[in-house]
């Protein structure tokens, strides 16, 4: 089964959400919690799925941004 993309549905979860650079660490938290709701649900439509790439993305790129491992003293 094939489900389609609907950019209505997904217009108005942007719109709850209104997603945009992570630019704190209190955005990142509630991002995350969107993102784990997200994942915790069955079923998922493509737009739920298309917000949670998103989110997913957002998330990297600040943790990428904030969180930096010293890998070589990690030893």
């Amino acid at each position: 089964m094939i489900l389609s993309f609907d950019r209505n549905v997904y217009g108005n979860l942007l719109a709850k959400v209104q997603p945009k650079v992570i630019t704190s660490e209190e955005e990142n938290e509630r991002y995350l919690a969107i993102v784990e709701r997200l994942m915790a649900g069955k079923n998922r439509t493509p737009e739920q799925n298309a917000l949670l790439q998103l989110l997913v993305t957002l998330i990297e790129d600040f943790e990428d941004k904030h969180y930096h491992l010293d890998i070589e003293n990690i030893y």
